[in-house]
């Protein structure tokens, strides 16, 4: 049986400190003796992981090690001459017994088995499981991965993992995910964890978690765990669970820095250092940036993150504790108008879906009505998110528990799309044929210029969480078993702001004022049909209480089964504010005429829920750290967040969400190949569909609550095997069917933005000594619908790009570039978001993929 010996992280998985570019450096002597102790004082003076059985080192003897050896290669010298085959991966050392040597002419010496990856998330319980041993669906993104291609945002990191369908398009944040085909927005069915606690308990309206999750140069590896056990390994997690892991700081004197550049202006800094301290190991490290980002707005982005760490090992475990500070400004752009003809997107002059945004110079501010008479925003620097956030983790003799503390603080600015473009003419005539239409710089636009209506909208937004997690893992016999408690208390508050005005559309487009030829009163106000189109105030509470049970229970040679159990409670208690309408026009112009402002009332709500989560697998491990098969069904719940109840007291989707999952794969794991396959089923009841819609006559944004069921079943498979000595491929597909159900006029019908196929691929060119290379990679995506009545679709789009870098040698650094979608394709991912499907006549509205992109980077160790 293998087992860990040493050096269990804090954090919830096993992670490597003290890493320079050659590995683990060994920071105390280590005396010769029986091999197992030598074996994990090697490990502990390293400070990593190490599995191992302690059959295979039974009545070895080792030789003692020095301070200051490379701890690879320490054990290359030492592990061989005792007939064990010692091996350093990315998240600890692995040991084996050496198979035995052939007899005489009896054929060729059979093959060292393939060394396996260990686990780090994806279960709870003692010990070590390799990757062949698993029950459930994972990808991970190595150290290797990450520093080839170093991620700027988390949608940009996760767009190559099967089952997910990552729309990068929005820019740094409030992107979209469907995850296996589940219609549930944003992140809101993904629990993203750092080192095994979540970032934030649930994504909120406008608060979106990869709002505060920023990669930098501190980011370690990820773990992706789709489906299967994620409900009961986290809350708010039916589409999996996302684990991020911080390098951990070195016990010696190290650092690194990175620098990177765009051709499109981005400049960023990122670095780290570290160093002891007395009885602590330390390390500082972050990012700044400046932006102007890919698309054209009127003004630079950017600021920065910084992490502070500490561990230090105590007589039975480790303590370790983080800060860490955001604040920067960042691109999150709407939909924007595009031509459609017979079924094909193009370009509208004048507005370059690739590179193109709302965001000129007329709305750098925007004065907004209040019922304090007004307020201006800055809508031009778009999101501005601070964030402070403190964790501790103490890990030991079999107890973890983790503690999170933080506050996040977000002025939240938008211009949302609100139907698609029409001409001067057009919109003359629809207010009555007596108005000229002219920009704010003077000039008045012909009856053939196209305007489009927007809505310039400001939110501000503060959440307070506290999260704590304790957990006990221990073994019985044949049985792993862990449990936990998960705490949880939050305070949200929400104010949002909409307003309504007319554009040229155009990219950075101009106001645009509706004169009266006849002398009357303007429609506008300086461009504004309404300063005031909708007002939304909240404020909400959460306790939640969540006990978790698993079992690994190997019930004969080579079969076992995984059970889970998780029970949540969960406490919601707030008030919604009351808006009232106003007439605010004046005899100059009649825009504002239905604002909406705070009316100083307000509704209170509290509700309580449960609900229980579980899950049990079967796992066959037909051939020892090679090859493994699996099969998987759980049920579980979603619960409500304070989210639910941002425009009402009593909304219709306050209730608990149903979960059933099915799945069954196939983890082979040999050589340098690795291949997983699954194929998977799930059904969603009680899915908060609710449509955003344009009111006709006040403007105002209102929300038409909708309920609905889906079922989905598909296949994805993830592969990486060896061409030849310099060429590995890797690929990863997924075949989904997801439909509608319960909802009556659309039932069949394909939930909005869920593809039908993905692929992903990509071909790596690296010479076994040499110092460069070369990437080459493909994303496909299938047909996918704007709307869930199925009236507009999106079309199939592929994009490539290509990776490429060059080791300078240990002193002088490499560098590595990128150029993302190289053919410059326009690759619509979206419809509109608020005004149904975004379609009339020859024009739509919709939102595409950035253009081509060439990024260089240049790290060196310091």
């Amino acid at each position: 049986m293998w087992l860990l010996l040493a050096s269990m992280a804090a954090g919830g998985g096993v992670g490597i400190g003290g890493v320079t570019s050659g590995g683990p450096v060994l920071q105390r002597a280590v005396r010769a003796g029986p091999a197992a102790q030598v074996l994990v004082e090697a490990a502990a003076a390293g400070g990593v992981a190490i599995a191992l059985d302690p059959r295979d080192v039974a009545g070895r003897q080792l030789p003692a090690l020095r301070r200051g050896e490379a701890l690879r290669r320490a054990l290359a010298r030492i592990c061989p001459a005792a007939g064990l085959v010692c091996r350093v991966e990315p998240m600890g050392v692995v040991v084996r017994r050496a198979p035995a040597p052939p007899r005489p002419r009896a054929g060729p010496a059979p093959a060292t088995p393939a060394e396996s990856v260990i686990l780090v998330t994806g279960r709870h319980g003692a010990g070590v499981m390799l990757e062949s041993e698993r029950s459930f669906s994972l990808s991970r993104l190595s150290p290797e991965s990450l520093r080839r291609r170093p991620p700027l945002t988390m949608a940009d990191m996760l767009v190559s993992i099967p089952g997910l369908w990552i729309d990068t398009s929005a820019g740094t944040s409030a992107n979209i995910a469907r995850l296996r085909g589940i219609p549930m927005d944003g992140y809101t069915a993904m629990a993203v964890e750092e080192d095994g606690l979540p970032i934030q308990h649930s994504s909120l309206p406008w608060t979106d978690i990869d709002q505060f999750m920023r990669p930098d140069i501190m980011l370690e590896s990820v773990d992706y765990v789709r489906g299967g056990p994620s409900g009961v390994l986290a809350s708010n997690a039916p589409g999996g669970v996302l684990d991020l892991h911080l390098r951990r700081p070195p016990d010696h004197p190290s650092g690194e820095m990175r620098a990177t550049g765009t051709d499109y202006g981005l400049a960023r800094l990122d670095g780290w250092v570290g160093a002891p301290l007395g009885e602590w190991r330390s390390m500082a490290g972050g990012y700044i940036a400046r932006d102007p980002t890919l698309r054209h707005i009127a003004q630079t982005l950017g600021g920065g993150q910084l992490r502070l760490r500490g561990e230090r090992d105590l007589p039975h475990g480790r303590l370790t504790l983080t800060a860490r500070y955001q604040d920067d400004a960042s691109l999150n752009t709407s939909s924007y108008p595009m031509v459609l003809r017979d079924g094909q997107w193009s370009a509208l002059p004048g507005f370059d879906p690739r590179r193109g945004s709302w965001f000129g110079p007329d709305f750098n501010n925007v004065r907004f009505i209040t019922a304090d008479g007004g307020v201006i925003r800055p809508v031009g620097r778009n999101n501005r998110n601070r964030a402070f956030d403190l964790s501790a983790a103490l890990a030991s003799g079999g107890w973890t528990a983790r503690l999170r503390l933080r506050r996040s603080d977000t002025q939240r600015n938008a211009i949302l799309s609100s139907g698609p473009p029409v001409s001067a003419a057009d919109f003359v005539g629809a207010q009555g044929g007596h108005y000229s239409l002219r920009r704010s710089d003077g000039a008045f636009l012909s009856p053939a210029a196209l305007v489009e209506v927007v809505q310039p909208a400001s939110a501000a937004v503060q959440l307070d969480e506290m999260i704590v997690q304790v957990e006990r893992a221990q073994t019985w016999g044949s049985h792993n078993l862990a449990g936990g408690l998960y705490a949880l208390v939050n305070r949200w508050r929400y104010q949002r702001i909409v307003a309504r005005a007319l554009v040229e559309a155009r990219s950075q487009g101009l106001l645009v004022d509706a004169l009266d030829a006849q002398g009357g009163p303007a429609l506008t106000d300086g461009g504004y049909l309404s300063r005031a189109s909708t007002w939304e105030q909240t404020t909400g509470r959460t306790a939640g209480l969540a006990a978790y049970a698993s079992d690994e229970w190997r019930i004969a040679p080579g079969w076992r089964v995984d059970a889970g159990l998780r029970h949540e409670w969960e406490v919601l208690r707030g008030t919604v504010g009351i808006a009232r309408t106003l007439d605010l026009s004046t005899p100059a112009g009649i825009a504002n005429r239905a604002a909406q402002i705070d009316s100083g009332q307000s509704a209170a709500y509290a509700d309580s829920f449960a609900a229980t989560n579980a899950t049990v697998a079967l796992h066959w491990q037909a051939r020892p750290e090679q090859l493994g098969l699996f099969a998987r069904v759980s049920i579980g719940h979603v619960l409500p967040s304070v989210g639910a109840y941002r425009t009402s007291a009593a909304p219709a989707a306050a209730h608990a969400l149903d979960v059933a999952e099915a799945e069954a794969g196939v983890v082979l794991t040999q050589g340098r190949v690795r291949l997983g396959l699954t194929g998977f089923a799930n059904r969603f009841r009680g899915l908060d569909v609710s449509a955003s819609m344009i009111d006709a006559a006040s403007g105002a944004i209102t929300l038409v609550p909708r309920q609905a069921s889906s079922h989905n079943l598909g296949i994805e498979a993830e592969a990486r095997w060896p061409l030849t000595a310099w060429v590995q491929a890797q690929g990863a597909m997924t075949w989904q069917q997801s439909r509608l159900s319960d909802y009556p006029g659309y039932d069949g019908h394909v939930p909005q933005r869920v593809p039908d196929i993905m692929l992903h691929g990509a071909l790596d060119i690296s010479p076994p000594r040499g110092p460069w290379h070369l990437g080459l990679a493909m994303t496909a995506m299938g047909r996918r619908f704007a709307d869930d009545a199925n009236s507009l679709r999106l079309p199939p789009y592929v994009v490539m790009g290509v990776q490429f870098g060059w080791d300078l040698g240990q002193r002088s650094g490499r560098i590595e570039g990128e150029i993302s979608n190289l053919t410059d394709a326009v690759a619509v991912m979206q419809g509109d978001a608020i005004a149904g499907d975004g379609a009339a006549g020859p024009y739509a509205v919709g939102r595409a993929l950035a253009g081509r992109t060439l990024r260089l980077s240049y790290t060196v160790g310091l």
